[in-house]
């Protein structure tokens, strides 16, 4: 690698001492020079020019005047296109790398001024498990919206995934942080816990076990009855709850867990607060609430190992902060107040 790298550099050098170097690029880097660069990363980020033209929202002959320009500034061609495909040139390649590092340096460089004139700005980036807004939306409303007045210029990009979605997405950078059901510990995360969500056990109207008495009903005559498993599953007390019951169906969310409960072939772990409306109508029985009760614990997650702009760790004392408060307002429900 290091040895192609330097042939690499030095074929380059070539070319600077070659009749072209009075076009070679030596100049301070301009806006312009900028945006070209992003151009063209993005176009090797996703491999070629028609693969970049949704990301970038522009046409392939529109790229292919970006690059064409970028590679009169620069004084070298950057890429090859052809029935083999799209290719970078040595030079390109090391464009490439040259440009990633820049874009980090402008990305520090943006942090620190933004936290010495105490006025953040950016994007910062947050992964919710699906159906938070049902047990905790009053905190995490307040804490966006005093984010986002207090800091108008940061932009706040907000996507819902499963809780393994939302573990890998900050595990890959693809977020700054998760809040998220994360019953086993990660190495590479940092788990702070937010609060705790009641689990229940219910069953459809139309189940076999409906006709019985669901207050004093046998746990073994429950456990012989097929349960709908959540897609995370490895926490040591759950797991000694469901012990025992057949798997008869699998849901990474709320909604399709409770779909799959109301069709009465199967039990399912409920929030209470969420099965409220089927319970009130009749159209789900909770079974042996004292008996079959266990708990979520919901996180704020972030990577250790990375470092988090100024926006990100601002945001993320924000949430905290919220939640704290929400605790010690003694919230029933998050998102309500008792």
């Amino acid at each position: 690698m290091g040895t192609g790298r330097h042939r690499s550099e030095a074929n380059l050098s070539k070319r600077i001492d070659g009749p072209r170097a009075a076009q070679v690029f030596r100049g301070a880097v301009s806006d312009g020079d900028l945006r070209l660069l992003r151009v063209f990363k993005t176009v090797v980020d996703h491999g070629g020019f028609s693969a970049a033209e949704v990301a970038l929202n522009k046409s392939k002959s529109a790229i292919s005047l970006d690059m064409s320009h970028l590679e009169q500034r620069m004084g070298t061609k950057l890429c090859v296109r052809g029935r083999a495909g799209f290719k970078l040139t040595d030079e390109g390649q090391i464009i490439y790398l040259a440009a990633l590092q820049l874009f980090t340096d402008v990305d520090k460089f943006r942090d620190r001024v933004a936290s010495a004139v105490r006025w953040l700005s950016g994007r910062v980036s947050i992964l919710l498990v699906d159906n938070i807004v049902s047990v905790a939306a009053g905190p995490m409303t307040r804490a966006i919206g005093d984010f986002a007045r207090r800091y108008p210029k940061v932009e706040v990009k907000v996507e819902s995934a499963t809780p393994n979605g939302v573990e890998q997405g900050v595990l890959e950078g693809e977020a700054d942080m998760g809040i998220s059901v994360v019953p086993r510990e990660v190495s590479s995360l940092e788990m702070i816990p937010l609060f705790r969500e009641e689990l229940r056990l219910y069953c459809g109207r139309n189940h076999e076990l409906a006709s019985h008495n669901l207050g004093t009903v046998a746990p073994d005559l429950v456990k012989q009855h097929r349960l709908v498993m959540p897609g995370v599953t490895e926490d040591p007390g759950f797991g000694a709850l469901v012990a025992g019951f057949p798997t008869g169906a699998r849901a990474s969310n709320i909604d399709s867990r409770i779909l799959l409960v109301l069709s009465g072939a199967f039990l399912g772990f409920l929030p209470p607060h969420y099965a409220a409306p089927w319970l009130e109508s009749g159209e789900l029985i909770e079974i042996l609430p004292h008996h079959f009760t266990t708990q979520n614990t919901f996180y704020v997650l972030f990577k250790k190992s990375s470092r988090h702009s100024a926006a990100a760790q601002t945001f993320l004392s924000i949430v905290l902060d919220s939640f704290e408060k929400a605790k010690q307002m003694k919230v029933s429900r998050l998102g309500q107040l008792a």
